[in-house]
């Protein structure tokens, strides 16, 4: 929810930007910001929906469809319609597929695909040759060296080949079938950027894979009772720490990530072996570990199966809360950390509330207290029962929780302390450790 929260401010902020600002022109780097770029043409000249919709004879309904959807469903005659109306005149250039001549070459064409520029310094080139690319260090040598290096990294993460990256045929982003189990695809540019994310957390889970091949692998408790003893039996705790040595100790590579956007989570198996990714932006331990055994559960499925492939969506998408088994995922998650109690204890909080989502807030602690039971725990859990009924109370369950400090890092400390290395290739170690740190 924090990075949801993170997301609609950053939203919000543009938006207010976009209302005080002196535009007369808004740029378009591609057709398919073509969308974006009415949105923010009409916030500029100050419409609001509903004028929008009244000046083209619509309901504002169609107009706040169409914009949710990135007027993907509108039509090319609408779209003229809709420019008409704005009073903008759209005046775009066809650019012909060219060869990058030079790094900056390179990143215009790496962003026509999704890959910005942020991403290629922060997460795939070395720290030294993103201080040289930024500027930050001053060199006197040309980029070339600088270009190639960047081309060796995109074959070796996202499978491009050194012509397709330096030839004149535009880049594609890799398309990941994965995505469409329990993930639905946003449309356009954002559709590109998720597609490269997800094969670059792909990567990295496949080389934490193969630098783990020595860890010994365990049968994954799928009854919750049973879970929560070997998590006790084991580490005498229930807790984020606690919870991450264990699924090492099944054999699960858990490896943790940060990045905003895009998608919330993974669970990859190759050769029987499974890997969870665990990404979320959350101060919240109690979220890390709700999350970490809904993935649990999700990794102990189909054990005879060689291969598993699950992307998740955010908590509040359709595509969760319509699958039985992310629903059983959640309980079994809910299940393990109250001990049983899961249930009981969310029926006692509907009814101590009188069935008033808006009570709950101040019922949960008090249930919890009660119980013995941590808030974080319930409030978490609460949210999730609330989500079959299509209600998003992960705000308020955020708020029933205090910082816990940086989960991101217990789970990074871990994977340091538990993951063999056994990295035979160079750049899979360095790129690993950079998105470790």
């Amino acid at each position: 929810m924090e990075s949801q929260l993170a997301d609609l401010q950053a939203e919000l902020a543009e938006y207010e930007q976009l209302k005080s600002a002196d535009l007369s022109i808004i740029t378009m780097n591609s057709f398919d910001e073509l969308a974006d770029g009415l949105i923010k043409a009409r916030i500029v000249t100050g419409l609001s929906q509903k004028a929008l919709a009244e000046r083209l004879g619509l309901k504002e309904q169609q107009i706040q469809r169409y914009e949710a959807e990135r007027y993907s469903s509108a039509s090319y005659q609408r779209l003229r319609e809709i420019a008409g109306a704005l009073g903008v005149r759209i005046k775009n250039d066809i650019l012909l597929p060219v060869m990058p001549g030079n790094f900056g070459g390179l990143v215009n064409k790496l962003r026509q695909v999704g890959l910005e520029r942020d991403f290629l310094l922060g997460r795939l080139l070395p720290s030294a040759d993103a201080a040289r690319a930024s500027g930050e260090v001053a060199t006197q040598d040309d980029d070339t060296g600088l270009s190639a290096k960047v081309g060796t990294i995109l074959e070796r993460v996202f499978g491009w080949p050194h012509d397709n990256v330096f030839g004149a045929q535009a880049l594609q982003a890799p398309r990941f079938a994965a995505a469409e189990a329990r993930f639905k695809m946003p449309a356009g540019r954002r559709q590109a950027a998720t597609s490269l994310y997800a094969a670059y957390a792909n990567y990295l889970a496949v080389v934490a894979l193969k630098g783990a091949r020595s860890l010994p692998k365990e049968s994954i408790p799928l009854d919750a009772t049973v879970m929560r003893r070997y998590i006790l039996d084991r580490r005498g705790a229930i807790d984020l720490r606690s919870a991450l040595h264990a699924a090492w100790d099944l054999g699960v590579v858990v490896l943790p990530l940060r990045d905003r956007g895009t998608f919330h989570g993974a669970c990859w198996r190759y050769d029987g072996r499974n890997v969870i990714v665990l990404k979320q932006t959350s101060q919240h331990e109690a979220r890390w570990l709700f999350d970490l055994l809904h993935e649990l559960f999700h990794a102990a499925q189909r054990p005879d199966s060689e291969t598993l492939e699950i992307v998740e969506a955010d908590e509040t998408s359709a595509e969760r809360r319509n699958s039985d088994e992310e629903i059983a995922a959640s309980q079994f998650a809910g299940e393990v950390l109250l001990d049983g109690k899961a249930e009981t204890l969310a029926q006692a909080a509907v009814k101590a509330a009188k069935g008033s989502v808006e009570l709950l807030k101040s019922v949960v602690p008090t249930i919890a207290a009660k119980s013995g039971v941590a808030v974080g725990v319930l409030a978490n859990y609460m949210a999730f029962r609330l989500s079959w009924q299509g209600v998003n109370w992960w705000g308020a369950a955020a708020n029933l929780q205090a910082d816990d400090g940086n989960p991101w890092m217990i789970a990074r400390d871990v994977f340091i302390e538990r993951f063999p290395y056994d990295v035979d290739n160079d750049l899979d170690r360095q790129l690993l450790d950079r998105a470790l740190h």
